[in-house]
């Protein structure tokens, strides 16, 4: 790729004007990354297109098709259909979009994480303006300092995403959801940050051993 103009290297043509701005010949490079002695990378990723009957083609290729054409060896095989593999998947994914309608609607999305964690986290939950959930984000491990942590970071990931409500979770590793006076202030210091920035604080809760609490109904939640 060397001998070819920055401006038609696939990579720096990318950064330049957007993956979308590639060619499939192209694209096939960058997953090829490297030619051979006999042909450079876009050339073995044209070559390769033309031996399948193009590009449409890639779908339904099989690992033994690939490496009989030549400069394909098995690395370069697996990558290619690896990445056909990804793009199977994310078409035939189907998103479902969960609600955070509740307090407990946000410990439901995080109690596999909190339970039993020795350690503080704190995790934050993006919402929608109709409370469904676009972004979960891990802010915060450590030992004991989560009041430490700053609105700086939190309403960084809700401007980023677009979020119109929070929720803000972290456990107590001692199995005691009660808020600490840190915890408290840190609430009401948030909840005064987010209203300047018109953001809503649905809640803040606090996950025990089987239980949490939460800053919103003032109450702990106890579960079976």
């Amino acid at each position: 790729m060397l001998n070819y103009p920055i401006n038609e290297r696939p990579r720096e043509k990318a950064i330049k004007n957007g993956i979308n701005s590639l060619s499939n010949q192209e694209l096939l490079a960058l997953v090829l990354r490297t030619g051979n002695k006999q042909m450079s990378v876009l050339e073995l990723s044209q070559h390769l297109l033309n031996e399948i009957g193009g590009f449409n083609q890639l779908k339904t290729i099989d690992y033994y098709q690939l490496i009989k054409i030549n400069g394909i060896k098995s690395a370069k095989a697996i990558e290619i259909l690896a990445s056909v593999e990804i793009a199977k998947r994310l078409s035939s994914f189907k998103e479902t979009r969960q609600y955070i309608k509740e307090p407990m609607d946000g410990y439901c999305v995080v109690k596999d994480q909190l339970l039993f964690e020795k350690q503080e986290k704190v995790i934050l939950l993006c919402m929608n303006h109709r409370l469904e959930l676009i972004k979960e984000k891990l802010l915060f491990i450590g030992s004991d300092q989560a009041s430490l942590l700053t609105g700086k970071e939190v309403f960084k990931e809700a401007l980023l995403c677009g979020a119109s409500q929070i929720m803000l979770i972290h456990n107590h590793p001692s199995g005691h959801p009660e808020p600490s006076i840190q915890d408290q202030q840190m609430t009401k210091h948030l909840m005064n940050m987010a209203k300047k920035l018109e953001i809503e604080m649905v809640d803040h809760l606090i996950i025990g051993d089987h239980c949490f609490y939460s800053f919103a109904s003032d109450r702990i939640y106890h579960l079976n």
